[in-house]
This record gives C-alpha cells, sequence and structure tokens, in this order.
C-alpha cells in the first residue's frame, strides 16, 4: 500500500466518508475514493469493513485508543 492509501486508510478506520477523508488530506472527492478503490482490489476485501478487519489483524493500523479524537487521522 502506498504511504497516501495509508493515510487514507487511517482516516477511513476514525469513520471519516469519502468527502471528509479528502478534506482532512487536501485531496479531492474523486482522489479518495480512488484510493479506497484501490486499497479493496489490492487487499481483496468487499468492503471498507472488510478492509478495515483485515488491516486491524495485520497490524497495519493500531487499535483504536480510547477518548481519542473521531475526526484525527492516523499516519
Amino acid at each position: 500500500m502506498s504511504a497516501r492509501e495509508q493515510h487514507v486508510l487511517g482516516c477511513l478506520s476514525q469513520g471519516l466518508s469519502d468527502k471528509q477523508v479528502a478534506r482532512a488530506l487536501g485531496i479531492s472527492d474523486q482522489t479518495a475514493r480512488t484510493h479506497r478503490r484501490n486499497m479493496l482490489g489490492k487487499t481483496a476485501t468487499a468492503n471498507v469493513c472488510a478492509l478495515l478487519y483485515l488491516a486491524y489483524r495485520e497490524g497495519w493500523l493500531p487499535w483504536p485508543v480510547q477518548g481519542a479524537g473521531v475526526h484525527e487521522c492516523i499516519d
């Protein structure tokens, strides 16, 4: 996964929509959707929920910490 896809993944893990991801990372909505679609294809997952499950299981994302801000994207 590219560095930018990892940033998008971190934002998705916080529950952000594609539009919110785009705003948080300073990219277009379409670019955010493209990154999401590419990650789903690379991991052969059917949806964002399955992608996030895989990311946590494989250690690509740290487990959420209670009290962390909902709109903080993870690097």
